[in-house]
């Protein structure tokens, strides 16, 4: 069950076209992986990382936004969620 959240939200996720729509779709996910016991460490083991630079692991090349960036947008505005 928890998986099947986490991956329809990472969909919403890889679609997502610029931070306003990735800052969106984190207001949408954040409180339902909460009320589904999912934990952050577990979100993290859908992100690769490499010394300062993030990566989805999905090879998903078609939107705007490169992997790597749109990976390392979705952790800052993640993490700055998570933090308030």
């Amino acid at each position: 069950m928890k998986e099947d959240i986490i991956r329809q939200y990472f969909e919403k996720l890889k679609s997502a076209d610029s931070p306003l729509e990735i800052n969106s779709v984190l207001d949408q996910i954040i409180p339902i992986l909460k009320l589904s016991g999912v934990s952050i460490p577990e979100m993290l083991t859908y992100f690769k990382m490499h010394q300062n630079d993030y990566e989805t692991k999905s090879q998903d090349h078609q939107n705007s936004i490169s992997n790597s960036n749109k990976a390392k947008v979705v952790m800052e505005l993640l993490m700055a969620k998570l933090n308030r």
